[in-house]
Formats: structure tokens, sequence, C-alpha cells
């Protein structure tokens, strides 16, 4: 007689365990860590972006979804290659369009160029993803989390932004198990996309004071692989900061890499750039000075036509050498050697340095010489 106890209905569809031996791992190498961003942010997994309101948030999460399509840097950072989704909750369809011009001046490229970011702008909509039961905390994805699954995957996006937290959850944050719940439904996307997903956040009144910029409850940074905070230097000796420009990103969590490094940024012309450079590498050979010399013509030549003046004082926030870092053309060279080929180029006469506006308001620019800017004296 089978004296076996059934399973409660409920509970007969559920997958049986599967386990393992570390014994089939004998003789075998793991694989290696998978990066969607460099140190930052893993395939497959959840990271969340916190900062205070108007930091540029979002701003930052638009470069990044345009990095991943064009294969290039972010602030510095390698990036997986992929397409991208971003679900903005506060920013309508003009807003980013005017933003994404922006960073296109940035990076140099075209909205043509960008057939692998896609956005939605939600401002108005219903857009939380997930209910809760407040009997028993009983979890359910809402027909909104449905339809951003389903675009997600028809599009065949890898990166998918939300943005933010306070518009995609409307459960209570001190509840772990609500967080833990939400936490997970999102990485099964990202696991499902074989990507990651990231989620930007707006940190408690106790995060902000503290500077470590959690949201609301620790069971978000407890939650997430990797999370990282958005914030302003603090003012130095007691004074008020003078460059309002500048945000310090800081990694606060990151299971599979160092935490506690920061990257400094400045806003620039509607987009980020990174402050500090790489250290600098060995003198160029000859056949990638000569293809660094051409990378620069083009890149200088692309960027005054897209309207970007850069100057030629290293000191100045439009200095030609911090755009052409940023730049997909020339960005694999450090600051020293970009530095270098400018100087060669301009004692050749390839580059020119230009004066523009009136007597009292003189203003220097960087051109080719086979460039002329609109209001340039002498203009043929």
């Amino acid at each position: 007689m089978n004296n076996v106890t059934p399973l409660p209905a409920n509970q007969r569809r559920l997958a049986p365990f599967e386990a393992f031996s570390p014994i089939e791992w004998q003789g075998r190498n793991p694989p290696a860590l998978d990066w969607m961003v460099e140190n930052c942010v893993l395939r497959g997994t959840v990271c969340m972006l916190s900062g205070d309101g108007g930091l540029g948030k979002s701003l930052l999460m638009q470069q990044l979804l345009t990095c991943a399509a064009l294969g290039q840097d972010w602030l510095g950072m390698k990036v997986a290659q992929c397409r991208g989704l971003g679900f903005f909750c506060e920013d309508d369809k003009d807003e980013l369009w005017r933003r994404q011009q922006s960073i296109n001046t940035l990076y140099g490229t075209e909205m043509g160029d960008l057939e692998d970011v896609w956005m939605m702008s939600r401002v108005g909509a219903e857009n939380v993803l997930m209910e809760f039961d407040r009997r028993d905390d009983t979890a359910k994805p809402t027909p909104i989390f449905a339809q951003l699954r389903q675009k997600v995957l028809d599009v065949g996006a890898q990166l998918i932004v939300l943005d933010t937290l306070a518009d995609v959850f409307a459960g209570n944050e001190i509840i772990r198990n609500q967080v833990r719940r939400f936490v997970s439904a999102l990485r099964k996307l990202a696991l499902e996309t074989n990507g990651a997903v990231i989620l930007t956040a707006h940190p408690s009144l106790a995060g902000l004071n503290s500077g470590s910029g959690i949201s609301g409850s620790t069971a978000w940074n407890n939650s997430v692989r990797s999370r990282l905070y958005l914030t302003k230097p603090k003012p130095k000796n007691g004074e008020e900061e003078d460059d309002g420009d500048i945000r310090l990103l800081k990694t606060m969590k990151s299971n599979q890499s160092k935490s506690g490094g920061q990257i400094e940024i400045r806003w620039e012309h509607g987009a980020f750039m990174r402050v500090d450079a790489p250290a600098d590498a060995g003198p160029l050979d000859k056949v990638d000075q000569i293809d660094l010399k051409v990378s620069v013509l083009k890149a200088v030549d692309q960027l005054c036509r897209n309207g970007t003046r850069m100057s030629p004082d290293k000191f100045a926030r439009t200095y030609v050498v911090k755009a052409l870092m940023q730049h997909p053309m020339t960005r694999r060279f450090t600051r020293g050697q970009i530095e270098g080929v400018k100087d060669a180029l301009l004692a050749d006469k390839r580059l020119a340095i230009v004066e523009i506006g009136p007597p009292s308001k003189r203003q220097q620019y960087i051109r080719t010489d086979t460039f002329r800017f609109a209001d340039e004296e002498g203009k043929p």
C-alpha cells in the first residue's frame, strides 16, 4: 500500500529540484565573467542606479543604451555591443529626442546609426509591473509587465533600463519579501534575454544623509547584484561646491568586482563626459601613429560638421582632446597619444586654430584645414 501523502494541488506542477556535485567540474575551467558593463553590470543580473532627482540618471542611462548600440565605451568602461530598450517613466518623447541629439554630438554619431536603441516614453501611463496581495504578500506580475516582456523579446533587447523604481514598483519596500520577489522577476527577465536589467531609483533621506544612496530599505541593496550611486562631490573645507556640472559615479556594490571605486564625470553640452583619463601607454608604432592621425582628422571634421566647437585650450570644458577621447574613432588611444598627434597635425597645418567673434569676445576654436565655420572671417 502506498502511504505517501500527495502534494497539494497548487504544488503538483513544481519542477523537480536539480542538484549537482563539484565532481562534474573536475579538470575543467569555469566560464569567465560575462560583463555587460565592465566591472559594473554582469549578464543575467539586475543592477540598481540610485541618485537624487535632477542629477542625470536618465541621461546616463540613455548614454549607456547608445554606447551599447554602437559597441563603444561608456564613461571609459567597456560595454557589450547589444540592442537595448529604455522604459522611461519621467521623460516625454521630445525630451528623449533632445537628449539623444546631445548624446549623438558627444559620440560623433547620427540618428540613422541607432537602430539598436529602443525607447518607450511612459509619462502619464500606468507603469506598475507587479502587484502584491495585502493579505499574504503574494506577488503577481501585472499586464504591463507582460507587455514590457513581450516588447523586449520582440525587439531583441538585452540591455533593459527601467526608469524609475518609484513608477514600476507599487509594493512596500520595507517588506523584504516584496522587494525580493520583484527583483527576482526582473532577474528572470535578464536571464531570459541573456542580458541585464538596470533599475534607477531615488535614495531615501537616510541614504542621502549617510552617503550610501540606499533607496528606502536595505533589501534593495541585498537583492540586486550590483549598485551604482550618482552623486555630487562634497564641498571642500565647508565651502560651497563651485562646479555644479561635476558628478561622481560610485560603485557601492558589485558581487564580482571591487566596490568603492568612483568615476568623476562632467555634464557638458547636454551629455556626460569622463573627467579623469586612463594612464598613458607607451609610444605608438608607425602604423598606429598614421592610423591615429587619420582618425583625429576624420573625428575633428565630423564633430565640426555636427556643430561641435572645440577649444585648443586644455583647461577649457570643450577641449578638443576631451572630445576625441570619447569619440568612437579615437577612444582607444590615450590622452598623451592624442595630444602628441594633435600637436603634430597643428605643426603640419592639417589642423588649424581660428578666432571667431567680436573683438571684445574673441574665442579660439580648432578645425581641420579643409573645414570652415559659417561665421569664420575670410570664409570663401
